[in-house]
This record gives structure tokens, C-alpha cells and sequence, in this order.
């Protein structure tokens, strides 16, 4: 059986998703015996922080990491030429090791494993990642109001149709986004050839009873330490947040607001419009992703609200995984990806429809009434989130077209 298979991702291994969304899972294919060359996009800064850590995380495994310099400022043009490095780089090493089967994430990676499946005939998995071209125009990083963004956006939803239909298994993060998927595409039979993975966590990482607790000085072993950690912007609203923790404040006066994020200039402008009062409540703080869980240790909740919008039905948080791996309950909004299950059917936290005072107040109300039973919430992750499931259903699909 030829085991050779090429993952292509424009994230980096160095990028906290990489870590927590690429690595982990490679790492347990390649256990499971395949040898795994992997293409990445890497960023110099980051690359510099990490490099020597996923050398070491990949050593001894059957895995070759190759990658080129990535900038993210550039514009849509750079980022084509980056695609086309990037297949100079697939052609190259399927020449010399004859690939079984090409993983994409997402979809600038799946343009070059659409290519590979029409002409070389090279199993193809679209590995989808969410609706990535509806999330640009959700996020307001295309505008269907500039002609040039309207082609991108028209000619990445004719790709995605392309991805869906010639590819030979399907990956998406949620059954929400699945449905949607089958509803707009019933011509191609998506549900036979689709698994849905979601964004899954390292149980032995986030793990409240092994993580070694940091120790801030602006928090004490009294206050109520609510949680965010990530980005700034774009999809998370970050103001929402704090005043919905000002609400809560004003029912529990020891209420800390912990901010963990590399985003701290984004952050610094939106901490502008608060009173030197309100901000006392506020602990901003920046880690590496191995330092995560030594945060949310610090804990009683975490808090997340996303921008509700289209593209989020096929969104699953990494972060949620993470809290609950933490045994922390989340509050957070409706209608993003699977969570009403999760929430509404399972208690993993609380769900709010809006974001106005009475809502915070009647989250805070509900959140009262919570179990908090422990390990209710990282029960959660070990019967869904947890990476071994994640990497037990990629076995399956690599097993499938892995052939002699």
C-alpha cells in the first residue's frame, strides 16, 4: 500500500491554528504509519518563535515539512502567486513520491488539489474548513460593492462547487454547514462522501488537573475570572464582551475580565472607549499557545460572541473545545455552527440571542442556574472534541484512498 500523502495548508505550522488544527492531527495520521509531506505558508515572525518546537514535535515521525515565506499584508495578487509556488512545490515532490492522496484545508490549497485530481488523478480530500469565500464577504474583507471583490467572491463559489463535486471525501466542521451544502448542491451526493470533524483539542493539554496554574498580580484567588482568549475584531465582538461583563459586574462585584490575546494594539483602541473605572475591571494578557490552558486555569467561565452571519453556520470554534477541555462553562451567541445542539441539548453553557443589557442580565441569571458538576463540561470534549476522534475519522478517509 503506498502511505505517501501531501497536505497542503496556507496557515502555518507556526500559527496557533496550526498547532492546535494541523500539527496534532498529522502527528497521529503519520503514528498510524503514513509518511506525510506537508506544504505550508509561514509567517517570518512567527516562523522564527516556533520553528525549532515543531521540528522537535516532528521529529522522528514520518513527515516532511517544506514551506515557503508568507506575508499577510499583501493583497489577493500576492496570495495567487503564493498558490503558485506552492504547486511548484506539490509537482515537484509528487514526482519523486507519488502521492495516494493530496489533504487540502480550505480553499486556496484545494485549487491546487482540484489540479492534481483532473490531471494526475490523484485522490483529492477538500478538507473545507467553513464557507471561506461567504466569510470574506461576511467579515467585510471583500465588498460585493467593489467589482474586483465581486469576481473573487463569484469565481471562489464556482471553485467550491468544482471542490465539492470532483473531490473524493469531503470534510466539514459542523452538520449545520453540511446541510446547507446537501440543501444548495442536492445534485451531488454530499452526505455519503462527507465527515463532519469538528475543531477538536488536545485532552491532555487542556486538562485542568495536570495544567500548572500561572499567577497574575491583578487577579486574586477571590475574584470571578471570566475568560476570552484569541483575535480581536473581525468576527469577534470584543466590545459585546466587555460590556456584558460589566453587567455581570454589577451582580458580582469581584468580576475580572481576562483578555488573552497577541491582538493588544486592536484591543488598546476598543479599551479607549471605557471609563478608568470600568478598565480596572479588565486584564489584558498575551501567551503561546502552549501557555493556554495555564490561563484558562484561572477561570471560573469563558466568553466568547461571534458575529452572527451565513458563513458561521460551518464555523467551529477552537476555542470552545479548548474551554470546555478546561471544564469551563461558555457563554456565548446563537446560530454559529452546531452550537445550539451543544448548548441547548447538552449544557455546555449559556446562549444569548441579542446583545443588550437585558440579555447579559438574563445570561447572568441563567448562568446561575448551571450545573457545576465537575467535569461536566470537559465531558463535553471527550465525547466530541477530543483528537484522537479526529484523527480516528482522518484514518478512515485516508485508509479508503491509500491504495496499492
Amino acid at each position: 500500500m503506498n502511505k505517501n500523502t501531501l497536505y497542503i495548508t496556507f496557515d502555518g505550522l507556526s500559527d496557533p491554528l496550526g498547532q492546535s488544527q494541523i500539527l496534532p492531527y498529522l502527528c497521529g495520521l503519520s503514528g498510524n504509519g503514513y509518511q506525510i509531506t506537508i506544504l505550508s505558508c509561514e509567517k517570518k515572525e512567527r516562523l522564527a518563535l516556533e520553528k525549532s518546537n515543531i521540528e522537535s514535535s516532528l521529529k522522528g515521525l514520518n513527515i516532511d515539512w517544506q514551506f515557503i515565506l508568507y506575508d499577510h499584508e499583501g493583497g489577493f495578487l500576492s496570495r495567487l502567486n503564493y498558490v503558485r509556488q506552492i504547486k511548484a512545490l506539490a509537482k515537484k515532490n509528487h514526482l519523486s513520491k507519488s502521492f495516494s492522496l493530496i489533504h487540502c484545508r480550505s480553499y486556496l490549497a484545494s485549487l491546487i488539489g482540484l489540479y492534481f485530481k483532473l490531471h494526475h488523478r490523484v485522490p483529492f480530500l477538500f478538507d473545507m474548513r467553513g464557507f471561506w469565500a461567504d466569510e470574506r464577504i461576511d467579515g467585510g474583507i471583500w465588498k460585493k460593492s467593489n467589482p474586483i471583490q465581486l469576481l473573487l467572491y463569484t469565481y471562489f463559489k464556482r471553485k467550491e462547487k468544482q471542490f465539492l463535486k470532483h473531490s473524493d471525501a469531503v470534510v466539514s466542521l459542523t452538520q449545520a454547514g453540511l446541510n446547507e451544502l446537501h440543501h444548495l448542491h442536492s445534485e451531488i451526493q454530499l452526505p455519503s462522501k462527507t465527515s463532519i470533524i469538528p475543531c477538536c483539542t488536545n485532552t491532555q493539554l487542556f486538562n485542568n488537573t495536570l495544567t500548572t496554574t500561572i499567577s497574575l498580580p491583578a487577579i486574586s484567588n477571590e475574584d470571578f475570572v471570566l475568560i476570552y482568549t484569541g483575535s480581536i475584531g473581525t468576527w469577534y465582538y470584543t466590545r459585546e464582551i466587555i460590556d456584558c461583563a460589566l453587567a455581570w459586574k454589577s451582580h458580582k462585584p469581584s468580576l475580572k475580565l481576562l483578555i488573552l490575546t497577541k491582538d493588544r494594539a486592536e484591543l488598546d483602541t476598543i479599551l479607549k472607549n471605557y471609563t478608568a473605572e470600568q478598565l480596572k475591571m479588565i486584564v489584558p494578557a498575551s501567551c503561546s499557545y502552549r501557555e493556554v490552558s495555564s490561563y484558562l486555569a484561572l477561570a471560573h467561565a469563558a466568553i466568547f460572541f461571534i458575529k452572527p452571519a451565513y458563513s458561521k453556520i460551518a464555523s467551529s470554534p477552537t476555542k470552545m473545545a479548548e474551554c470546555w477541555a478546561m471544564d469551563l462553562p461558555i457563554i456565548t451567541n446563537a446560530g454559529i455552527g452546531d452550537n445550539d445542539l451543544y448548548f441547548n441539548k447538552l449544557q455546555g453553557g449559556i446562549l444569548i440571542s441579542d446583545f443588550t443589557k437585558k440579555d447579559y442580565e438574563q445570561a447572568f441569571a441563567a448562568f446561575q442556574q448551571l450545573p457545576h458538576k465537575q467535569g461536566a463540561y470537559r465531558n463535553l470534549v471527550l465525547t466530541y472534541f477530543d483528537n484522537k476522534m479526529a484523527i480516528e475519522k482522518y484514518s478512515q478517509i485516508y485508509q479508503k484512498y491509500c491504495k496499492a
